[in-house]
């Protein structure tokens, strides 16, 4: 427990030792959650994807500490000339729970029990039709992950009855993540609206998966870049008021996922996954000077067989 509050603590601080611009730099905040919190309707479900929360910090454009400066002039698609290269890092975490939360007993046909504690290095490249980025995650499931500390306290605050079933949880177990993606404008920047198709592949003992879709934007206007993503900075224009809703879909071909198929290297929980599942997303967002927010719906579909329904969560993230 201290070694892991003493390494979040570390990745904290990690971005002030970084030669990065504070008049560019930028902190993106991200709270995700599922219908008890940002879906209109009738909530109580806190099941499956149950809850999650990222924090990025990004610094300004063209300043590269030396590491990821190096990769990058090493890396095909990254050294273009003229090309604008920035770096990032995040924290974050990952809940999910199966739907009967009350009971004790492992339950052998629902997923698991299961968090993610997470921190990355993200490296992006972009000129006027298209960006790519690198991200690499490096982690652990199972109680390191604290997943279960968090949900009770959030239980516990809101007053509600505490999950029964997490010491069904997967076990420990390290995770490395290495994700590839490239959008495209086809036609550069559009001021009141663009559409953004892109593609990705997923790496590693937590998720294997390749993704494909695209993005429609319609703003008052738009801002400079390829879109609302977790993994890139929002785009030119802050200082002045930019509203726009968007409209995203995208289908997963899906080869890898612990937190359905269980952890690696030792037998235990886990269920079916299905190696196709779509989802869609509607959203708005917005800013004027340097506040930024915005608001996402999100539907998947069913990920595994055993209990097959849908999801929808909601997401709230804040710029600064």
């Amino acid at each position: 427990m201290k070694r892991c509050l003493l390494l979040l603590l570390a990745l904290l601080l990690a971005p002030v030792s970084l030669p990065l611009d504070s008049a560019g730099a930028e902190v993106q905040t991200h709270l995700d959650n599922d219908t008890d919190a940002f879906v209109p309707g009738p909530g109580g479900t806190d099941r499956n994807y149950t809850q999650g929360a990222r924090v990025n910090y990004f610094g300004a454009p063209g300043a590269l500490p030396a590491p990821a400066r190096w990769l990058a002039e090493r890396l095909p698609g990254f050294r273009a000339p003229g090309a604008q290269r920035q770096f990032g890092l995040s924290l974050g975490q990952e809940i999910y729970t199966p739907r009967a939360i009350m009971t004790r007993k492992p339950i052998d046909d629902d997923r698991p029990y299961a968090g993610w504690l997470y921190a990355s290095g993200i490296l992006s490249c972009r000129d006027m039709r298209r960006t790519r980025s690198l991200e690499l995650q490096v982690g652990t499931t199972g109680p390191d992950s604290h997943a279960d500390d968090v949900q009770r306290w959030w239980h516990h605050g809101l007053g509600i009855r505490a999950p029964q079933g997490w010491r069904n949880q997967l076990r420990n177990e390290p995770g490395v993540v290495v994700s590839y993606q490239e959008r495209l404008r086809p036609w550069g920047y559009r001021r009141h609206a663009d559409f953004v198709p892109h593609a990705g592949v997923t790496l590693g003992n937590v998720h294997t998966r390749a993704n494909a879709g695209g993005t429609l934007r319609l703003g008052l206007p738009l801002p400079d870049d390829f879109g609302p993503w977790r993994d890139a900075a929002a785009g030119s224009g802050r200082g002045r008021f930019q509203l726009y809703v968007f409209a995203r879909a995208e289908g997963r071909a899906v080869a890898r996922d612990l937190f359905l198929d269980g952890n690696t290297f030792r037998p235990g929980p886990h269920v079916t996954r299905n190696p196709l599942v779509g989802e869609a997303q509607l959203g708005a967002a917005g800013g004027w000077r340097s506040l930024g927010f915005r608001y996402t719906f999100t539907y998947t579909t069913s990920e595994f067989r055993e209990r097959p329904s849908s999801q929808k969560y909601g997401s709230f993230a804040i710029v600064l």
